[in-house]
């Protein structure tokens, strides 16, 4: 697998750009003034003369390259930059956190497995193993779970099979059934089939990150989970009646994919994220997206 790039193979140097555009310019002005002459019927082009005139009209023609090529120029640069920057910090993030779930979670099970075949391949004849070949079942069982989970991470395979509404409810459900919380859904009557597909694998991942926190983090019963266009673009809000911020920072408890990894993914949309505490207590997470159908 070859390494994603770094923001450093890609520096921004905006003096280049200038100085590209100023050379450019000038060799036009200077072949202009070279052939002036030639053309109107006078003297040979002088090139001492040429240089001088072609100078004359760069430093007159400066104040309007600034505002018209150079600076723009130098703001898509540096957006671009800011871009891959992100880019590049969403990827880390994502393969830190898939390093994680390999190691505790299937790299735990596959040694208890080990441990548990060490120790039938060394238990003296006639002993009964039934009880420790079950044990190992299920933790086999809960490494394919497992496996699974880390897959659906990498690309929600719900996304491509029942669409955004449809993965969303699949996501609650397992939120209700798997960690035992009350969920509710609230899409509205909202049409969520005419988002883009980056659109909707941000919102997934998103709504999929908070609920995480919420279950890792927030010692809360209940969560809500709304998504509905408001001005032209989505509001996406995740709200929980657990601890509150006031006692947990989720930006630093879930290696670097709790409210980075939803900030990144909203900045990538021109979204933006707010975090507010509901006076009945609990935490509301709020993402606005503008986007349209």
């Amino acid at each position: 697998m070859t390494s994603p790039p770094s923001a450093r193979n890609y520096p921004v140097r905006p003096w280049r750009v200038s100085l590209t555009i100023l050379m450019v310019v000038f060799l036009a002005e200077l072949v202009l003034m070279l052939m002036l002459p030639v053309v109107l019927g006078e003297d040979q082009p002088v090139w001492l003369d040429a240089i001088v005139d072609a100078t004359i009209l760069m430093l007159i023609l400066l104040p309007v390259l600034w505002y018209t090529a150079i600076r723009p120029l130098q703001q898509l640069a540096s957006m671009r930059a800011d871009l891959l920057e992100t880019f590049v910090s969403l990827q880390e993030d994502e393969r830190r956190r898939i390093a994680f779930d390999l190691h505790d979670e299937i790299g735990q099970s596959l040694t208890s497995v080990m441990m548990g075949l060490r120790a039938l391949s060394e238990q003296t004849e006639g002993s009964d193993d039934k009880q420790r070949i079950a044990d190992l079942r299920t933790i086999v069982n809960h490494a394919v779970g497992e496996v699974r989970r880390i897959a659906n991470g990498l690309r929600p395979a719900a996304l491509d099979h029942l669409g955004l509404e449809g993965a969303l409810q699949r996501l609650a459900e397992d939120i209700r059934q798997i960690h035992d919380l009350e969920v509710e859904l609230d899409l509205g009557e909202e049409d969520l089939t005419g988002l883009s597909v980056p659109v909707q694998t941000a919102v997934y991942r998103i709504i999929q990150e908070a609920t995480t926190n919420v279950v890792r983090h927030a010692q809360a019963s209940q969560v809500r989970i709304g998504l509905g266009h408001r001005n032209s673009g989505l509001l996406l809000e995740v709200e929980d009646n657990g601890r509150g911020l006031a006692t947990v920072d989720l930006a630093t408890r879930t290696g670097g994919m709790g409210l980075t990894g939803i900030t990144q993914r909203a900045s990538l949309l021109g979204g933006e994220l707010s975090i507010l505490a509901p006076s009945g207590g609990g935490t509301l997470l709020r993402v606005q997206l503008p986007v349209r159908q």
